[in-house]
Parts: C-alpha cells; structure tokens; sequence
C-alpha cells in the first residue's frame, strides 16, 4: 500500500509544484498530508487478493471544479492555498489507487494512463513540457528521476458475430418445439440464435 500511496503523492504535488506560491516546503508538507490521509482512509479499504474492489472508495477526484476533500485537508494542514490547488489540479481527474497499481484519466473520455504497475514498478516515457529538468530539480519532487505516466488502451472488442437471417437455415429444437434460426455458414454462440414460434 505505501508504494501505491507514495507514487499517487509524487504525481499529484506534480500538478501543484508549478504555482509561485508553493515552497519546496509547502509542497513536501502536502505530500506528508497526503500520504497520512490516504492510508488512514485506506486501512480498512485495501485487498490484494480483490484489487479493484472498493476502488471507488479509494479513487481520489476532481469534477466540475471540486477538488476531492481529502486533497482539500492536505492542502489546508500543509498551508497551501485551496485557491491554489482548485487552479492546478485538472478538471475531471479520476485517480485510481490500487493494489499493485496506480492509474489516472482526465475528462470523461479520457485515456487510462498507468502511473504505477507492480509488474513494471514506475512507468516512465519522455517527458512533456511542464515537467522540464530544471522544474524537478529546482523542486526536488521525484528525486531527480524521471517517471511519467504511460497511455494504455483498453483491450479491443470482440468481433461482431450477428446473425445473417438472409442465408439462415431453420433447425426446430425438440425443446422448445419452436424453431431457431441459425447462419448457414458458421455456427453461433447460442446468444446470437433468434426462436421463430411454429405454428
């Protein structure tokens, strides 16, 4: 859990670290903060044998400019300004905290990107242009290592295997006494079979 909750932190004072008005400090303390209220709020929520359950729970938010209340206590008992953190964490955030992973998507139809995997460790990619050398080493976030989120893409869907009723072969089915059309070509999964009554 600590892992998970430490790379959730890093990425998030990320997004905070490039106001003027946060101090190296503030942003350290932030940290701390989150890292104590995410595991008081994770203790009894956190299964490795069941990972996705209770990920609602565990998600931390941002949707139509409210920022998730346990961001909102961190940054209060840290001294950053709630007016700070509104402006820099991105609308519609979704941050998934996981057992052996971390993931985030922002906007509605946003991609899912992993920011941690256990499988892999820290995902790391080229960095973009708000995470610029002289930006991590003037506020030491990441201990001077790069680590970005990575895109994945949810796996495809599986063809579409509809019935062609044009070159369909009826079959009466003694069970239902009703008959069941099916393509001529290539069977189908049962789910696919369309019942005719007889009449």
């Amino acid at each position: 859990m600590l892992i998970e909750i430490n790379c959730a932190s890093d990425f998030l004072c990320r997004y905070v670290a490039s106001a003027s008005s946060c101090t190296p400090q503030i942003i350290e303390s932030f940290k701390t903060q989150i890292i104590a209220l995410m595991q008081e709020k994770y203790t009894n929520h956190w299964d490795p044998q069941r990972p996705h359950y209770g990920n609602g729970y565990r998600a931390i938010t941002s949707f139509g400019g409210k920022v998730d209340p346990l961001l909102c206590e961190a940054a209060q008992k840290s001294d950053l300004p709630l007016e700070t953190l509104e402006g820099h964490i991105p609308r519609d955030l979704v941050l998934w905290v996981e057992p052996f992973n971390v993931s985030f998507r922002v906007g509605d139809h946003g991609s899912i990107n992993t920011i941690y995997d256990s499988t892999r460790g820290k995902v790391s990619m080229k960095p973009d242009n708000s995470m610029t050398p002289q930006f991590q080493q003037k506020n030491n976030l990441i201990n001077n290592r790069p680590s970005y989120a990575a895109r994945i893409s949810p796996p495809p869907s599986p063809p579409n295997r509809a019935a062609r009723i044009s070159h369909a072969i009826p079959i009466t089915s003694p069970l239902t006494k009703s008959q069941v059309i099916t393509p001529s070509a290539t069977p189908s999964p049962p789910s696919s079979k369309i019942a005719i009554m007889a009449h």
